[in-house]
């Protein structure tokens, strides 16, 4: 086994309560029920796997048997509800029976014994009895039920008896008995008024049932006694049915009031025509009022026992104290609670009772030996579905996911208002099946041309089956229910929320709100998002969301069909962090017997990804060996379907250097041991990401194994998505301690948003950051637009790479514009191999990509959601990881996005090399744009014309894209054909002919007739279209409306055309005004002195000046500008021909040895004085650092001495600089303190006149500029000989005093830019370098 003896361990079934350790030891996790569902014997399968090369696998076989105890208690069987007529003499109502779920063989069944429970109230025992007969059901026994004499249905419509139920082992339940009394006409009627709430939908339909004209008579089950007519003359829209007393009304019936007059008979009492009043107030119930809604189930309770004595104005009943509790949970009085539907079950048993509250071993019957038998029908408790919607203002609704959410954390105290069970979401059809709000089918409802059947049957105002009465019975066309309380009836939709794996999103902004502050527009197009700067797609997306230590957001719900797909997209360095929850908030009402309540979560723990989810019967957990702490981006996919759970990291693309032979190292697979576990996996509230909103939550609260960890994400997390849908995370429902964007990565970048350009974007993690383009963009800043190219008939490019892609993950980018349903070769990636290689291409004018390597088959994706061949620019992006492959356009959203996933969807078989082999990509002529050339006859295949591409990426790396550009830093285009610069749109007009007012129009490659952009048709002519109506400008830009279109004015912080670009301002510290008045006061200060000090000064020195002092004056004025030329390329030889250098000659006065130490202080002061003559100098190249001032005092003149010379025309020997000279001399006879430096001054007197001429280098006019004057000061060096050599310095010997004259070169910059590599380039970095490292005679060149 090559040395590798370690084994790994999974189990597989035994209702997945089973765990193994790494040692291979089995035990169990949680309780077992021997009366759950194949609970008496289980299965599993215990799998063991070596690391050897080949890894080898066995299997044992574990079967379990558990023996049975007596905790199940035994319950009654049906019937269990009896009915009784009204005032009837003592009945015998039934027998009763009961069975037990546990083994009766052990002694733990019958016989039975049944009795009445102490816990009944005293008219319970004063009105019915209950004989024991033990043997009753072949000596199980049982019991005989009966009442003690009439019933009064008017006092109490239904008896609540209790029984109690006891088996041989003396284990005992209390179960509950209901006898309803049928109604008798006896009592008259009395005239009554009635209001009816209608909440319509704005669709039309059939006619709307409003509930029965009422009338105040005890009796409810006299319908068939009475007739009803109309006491005024009939009223349309409404219809009456004159047998039922049903009221309806036509669904067009328009929002406001109605005051309805109706007489009622009863001929069993004689009376005639009894009024009857009816008001409906009728209401209209907006698309955002639907779309905006929670629901809330409370049981046990009817829709009419909830409802009664409530009025949307002045509340009461139990809606009304809900409405309250909802108002203080969420904390504001002010907030507008609506209710925008009731609806209801009876009692009777549904698939979405079976959900909320899961079959108990009491639903289960006992056949001959103990052994469980098929379930029987059991009715479940009364509830009712109330959905409320809240509103901030008259349009400003409370988004439903935050409600939703903040229901969850609330309902204990809505519990506790409404003293009923409270659960958040609907019971029908499932809990957590739900996409997107609509109605629900509903049963029949009477109608006015067909009445309801008669008979008796139980009251409807206690939840009973009343077909006599269309209370509690919805509109079929419309699916209205109605809720009748006989004073006041109550009609609304039947909301339920439709089951869609992807609710697909338009592009249109009229259906579908622009997020993140972007703003509707109408284009010519059609109606469009603008967007702001960092938001992607029609709807203004963000992608990518930064938490901090306690941060979390709420998004929508995890879509509740099979298959579901999650993927995000995480960048931290916490090694222990929730990343995503879905499950109760609060812990659930649970009772013995309940299933746990759904969970999934997704975390990092040890810096390794986990899964856990909790389902039906069972908890899966998984775990992959990848570290995903690191500061990196990693791609994490979770999957669920109906064979289990599935977990990839970074899409199987790295880390086969580690593990080369099977991919265990990124993903991990986990089968459902229990069938059922799928059936209810999903939670209908928030999508919890980076954290909990709710406290620390135990798992026997929810019926857990584990619970998530609640250390929350620090850090960012990216492009989260539902299957295949990206959520919004830039404007959650409901967040904290999170912004929008990733900072960390931007700070990685720059340091703030915008340091990659308004057009581009940080990538790369916290370790390697770079900027990346926005498509069409490039350079540093991403300010520079491509040049797109257009293929024509047999076009083709092949470029060379300058590097190599990656082996196993390899990406490529392009722009493309077509028309019609074109077919061709877009772009093409070889490898080495042949046949090989990744694809993309257009087909039938849909993006497809394809994949094929050595050993396994070719693998083929597109993207079929819409044809590209519009017009328009689209994006397309391929990427190839390992096996998998991934194609989008442009923001890759819902349709947009396809992909082939077999490393998550499919185990690798044999896990041989072959199914992770890496592609080596062929780097010269690796990629082909537009046609794929076949090597033997030089023909081209899958030609690609009439369409344009622009910006080609490999790997993130731009490639040039001729002839525009010919080469890059990625790649060199070997050779093209058939490619012409630019996108021009064809000619599509000539043969068009157009009715007046309209014009032909071509929108590249398609002509049309039209007003043109930014008009539109008006009757019979053309009228421009005002776009500043549609307030296109963002942040606060002013809009001017152009023919055609508009133009935005932005405010200083933004750009772009409609100003979405925020430009990046620097925040001041908060002490920087108060520093800079402090600075500007010194400031003035010191000038203030200096000034008096300089005046004191100059005066005393006037007078001590001689003659020479003019002289100094006068030739420190002339100073000379100095035009250097030369040649290039002969290793610094010379000076470029084309480079032009400013040199000044500086001139500095320096006293003698035996200065005065008086005259030195006062030197200060004129050094001073020059230092501020500099602020007009031109800059200059750096040299080396200056050598230390000579123990002689410096003193400048009071003016300096300069030097002039002009560029352009040389002069001749003598002539400018000779005049200096001889001033020089000049000031040299005044003073002879100085004669040992006679030697030096000649050799550089002798030097200058035999330096070449000026006017014998030619510069090139055009790209001369004028010279700006350089003064600077200088420093005496130690000795004469060093100043002849330091810093191309000269030494003139003026008798006391010295004058040092300073040269200085600087390059100007050419109009025209130079690549690196140029000796022009190569010369200006050389011009850096130390003047000590030049020759005199290899630099200056004076006339």
């Amino acid at each position: 086994m090559d040395g590798r003896q370690q084994v790994d361990y999974r189990v597989l079934g035994g209702w997945g309560a089973l765990s193994v350790d790494s040692g291979g030891d089995v035990s169990l996790w949680r309780a077992l029920d021997r009366e759950a569902p194949d609970g008496a014997v289980g299965v599993a399968n215990l799998i063991a796997v070596d690391r050897g090369r080949p890894p080898l696998t066995s299997t044992a076989t574990i079967t379990i048997t558990v023996a049975d105890i007596n905790d199940c208690p035994p319950r009654l069987l049906p019937p269990t509800t009896f009915h009784v007529p009204e005032n009837a003499p003592p009945t015998v109502l039934g027998v009763l029976t009961a069975t037990d779920d546990d083994v009766w063989a052990m002694g733990h069944g019958p016989p039975f014994v049944l009795s009445l429970a102490p816990s009944n109230p005293s008219f319970v025992f004063a009105q019915v009895a209950l004989k024991f007969l033990p043997t009753q059901d072949s000596g199980r026994g049982g019991a005989e039920l009966r009442t003690l004499g009439g019933l009064d249905r008017e006092e109490r419509r239904q008896l609540q008896v209790a029984v109690k139920v006891a088996d041989a082992g003396g284990l005992s339940a209390v179960e509950t008995i209901t006898v309803v009394i049928d109604d008798v006409n006896d009592n008259p009627m009395l005239p009554a008024a009635k209001t009816v709430y209608l909440w319509k939908t704005q669709s039309g339909g059939s006619d709307i049932p409003l509930g029965r004209v009422y009338v105040e008579d005890p009796d409810d089950w006299d319908v068939g006694d009475k007739s009803f007519a109309w006491l005024t003359a009939p009223q349309p829209p409404f219809i009456l049915n004159s047998n039922t007393g049903n009221i309806f009304v036509s669904s067009q019936v328009r929002e406001g009031r109605y005051e309805l007059h109706f007489a009622v008979s009863d001929k069993v009492w004689r009376q005639e025509r009894v009024e009857a009043n009816v008001t409906v107030e009728v209401r209209v119930l907006t698309p955002d009022a639907l779309a905006h809604a929670a629901p809330l189930t409370l049981s046990p309770t009817t829709p009419a026992q909830f409802t009664r004595g409530w009025t949307p104005k002045t509340g009461g009943g139990g809606l009304g104290r809900l409405v309250q509790a909802v108002r203080r949970a969420l904390g504001d009085p002010a907030l507008d609670v609506e209710v925008v539907s009731v609806y209801g079950d009876d009692g009777a048993p549904s698939a979405a009772f079976s959900a909320l509250h899961p079959p108990s071993p009491s639903s289960l019957v006992a056949g001959p030996g103990g052994q469980m038998a098929s379930p029987v029908t059991v009715a479940a408790p009364a509830w009712t579905c109330v959905w409320v919607g809240v509103r901030k203002g008259p349009l400003d609704y409370m988004d439903p996911v935050k409600l939703h959410g903040l229901l969850d954390l609330h309902t204990p105290q809505l519990a506790e208002a409404t003293n009923l069970t409270v659960t958040v979401g609907m019971p029908e059809p499932s809990p957590g099946h739900r996409e997107g709000v609509g109605v629900l089918p509903a049963p029949p409802s009477p109608t006015p041309d067909r009445p309801p059947a008669q008979g008796p049957s139980p009251s409807y105002l206690d939840g009973g089956r009343d077909p006599s009465s269309a209370a509690s019975r919805p509109s079929k066309t419309l699916a209205l229910q109605v809720v009748d309380t006989n004073a006041t009836s109550l009609v609304t939709p039947r909301l339920a929320f439709t089951s869609e794996c992807l609710a697909p999103e338009s592009e249109d902004c009229t259906a579908s709100p622009c997020l993140n502050g972007g703003r509707c527009v109408k284009l010519s197009t059609g109606q469009r998002c603008v967007c702001p700067g960092g938001s992607w797609g029609p709807r203004c997306k963000v992608l990518a969301r930064t938490f901090t230590a306690s941060g979390w957001a709420w998004v929508r719900h995890l879509p509740s069909c099979l298959p579901t797909t999650i993927s995000f997209r995480i960048l931290t360095r916490c090694p222990d962090a929730l990343v995503l929850y879905s499950g109760p908030l609060t812990p659930v009402p649970r009772r013995p017997g309940s299933l746990p309540s759904p969970m999934i979560a997704v975390q990092v723990v040890g810096g390794r990804p986990q899964v856990l989810l909790e389902g039906v019967g069972e908890s899966v957990k998984v775990e992959v060996k990848a570290v995903v702490n690191d500061g990196y981006w990693h791609t994490v996919h979770v999957l669920v379907d109906t064979q289990g759970v599935a977990l990839m990291v970074d899409l199987c693309g790295r880390g086969f250097e580690e593990s080369p032979k099977d991919d265990s190292h990124c993903v991990v697979r986990a089968s459902w041991a229990n069938k059922r576990s799928s059936e209810a996996w999903a939670w209908a509230g928030p999508l919890q990401v980076a954290g909990l909103a709710q406290e620390v939550m135990r798992p026997e609260d929810f019926g857990w194994s584990e619970t998530p960890t609640t250390k929350p994400l620090e850090g960012c997390i990216s492009h989260l998505t539902l299957n295949g849908q990206l959520v919004d995370l830039g404007e959650p429902p409901y967040s904290q301690g999170s912004t929008a964007g990733c900072q960390p990565q931007e700070t990685a970048c720059g340091g703030k948003r915008g340091s990659c350009g308004l057009r581009g974007e940080c990538v790369g993690g916290l370790e390697r950051p770079e900027c990346e383009c926005e498509p069409s963009w490039a350079g540093p800043e991403c300010s520079a637009p491509t040049v797109p190219a257009s293929l024509g008939s047999s076009s083709c490019m092949k470029v060379a790479l300058s590097f190599t892609p990656g082996p196993r993950v390899v990406k490529m980018q392009l722009r493309v514009r077509s028309r019609g349903a074109r077919d061709g070769l877009l772009l093409h990636l070889a490898a080495q191999q042949r046949n090989t290689g990744l694809t993309l291409r257009l087909r039938a004018g849909v993006a497809c990509a394809s994949m094929s390597g050595a050993g396994w088959a070719m693998r083929t994706v597109c993207v079929d959601g819409r044809s590209l061949g519009d017009g328009a620019w689209h994006t397309l992006r391929v990427e190839r990881h390992a096996h998998n492959l991934l194609v989008s356009v442009d923001d890759g959203d819902g349709w947009r996005r396809n992909e082939s996933l077999p490393s998550l969807t499919t185990p690798m078989v044999g896990g041989g090399a072959a199914g992770v082999s890496s592609q080596a990509v062929e780097i010269l002529d690796g990629v082909t744009l537009g046609c794929l050339p076949d090597d033997v006859s030089g023909d081209v295949n899958s030609d690609l014309s009439d369409t344009c591409v622009d910006d080609i990426r490999v790997s993130g790396r731009l490639l040039p894209l001729a002839p525009a550009v010919n080469a890059t830093s990625w790649g060199q285009v070997d050779s093209w054909d058939q490619l012409e610069s630019g996108c021009p749109s064809p000619a599509s007009c000539v043969n068009t002919t157009c009715v007046p007012p309209l014009t032909c129009h071509t929108t590249w490659d398609h002509a049309s007739c039209s007003c043109g952009p930014g008009s539109q048709l008006v009757g019979r002519s053309c009228e421009d279209v005002n776009e500043c109506l549609w307030e296109p400008c963002l942040h606060g830009g002013t809009c001017t409306n152009l023919r055609p279109g508009y133009l935005c004015a932005c405010g200083p912080g933004h750009a772009g055309d409609n100003c979405q670009w925020s430009r990046a301002v620097a925040v001041a510290h908060p002490l920087t005004a108060p520093a800079a008045i402090l600075a500007v006061t010194v400031s003035l200060f010191v000038l203030v002195v200096l000034g008096v000090v300089f005046s004191l000064r100059r005066r005393r020195l006037r007078g001590r000046r001689n003659t020479g002092d003019s002289d100094c004056k006068k030739s420190c004025q002339r100073g000379t500008m100095v035009a250097l030329k030369g040649k290039a390329g002969d290793g610094g030889k010379g000076v470029v021909a084309d480079v032009i250098y400013e040199t000044s000659v500086e001139c500095v006065r320096f006293r003698p040895p035996d200065a005065e130490e008086k005259q030195a202080e006062e030197m200060g002061g004129q050094v001073g004085a020059a230092a501020a003559c500099e602020a007009g100098a031109a800059e200059h190249l750096r040299g080396p650092a200056r050598a230390p001032a000579h123990n002689h005092d410096p003193l400048l003149c009071r003016d300096d001495l300069r030097a002039y010379a002009y560029e352009g025309d040389g002069s001749s020997s003598g002539s400018s600089f000779t005049s200096t000279l001889s001033t020089l001399r000049t000031e040299a006879e005044q003073d002879a303190g100085a004669g040992s430096l006679a030697p030096e001054f000649l050799e550089v007197i002798d030097l200058l006149r035999n330096l070449p001429d000026v006017s014998s280098a030619a510069a090139p006019s055009s790209r001369s500029r004028s010279l700006r004057l350089v003064r600077r000061e200088a420093a005496l060096p130690h000795s004469a000989d060093s100043s002849r050599t330091m810093n191309s310095r000269t030494m003139v010997h003026v008798g006391g005093d010295l004058s040092l004259t300073h040269i200085v070169a600087r390059s100007l910059p050419h109009s025209h830019s130079t690549s690196p590599s140029s000796p022009i380039s190569q010369h200006r970095q050389e011009s850096h370098a130390p003047a000590s490292a030049l020759k005199k005679s290899e630099v200056f060149t004076l006339p």
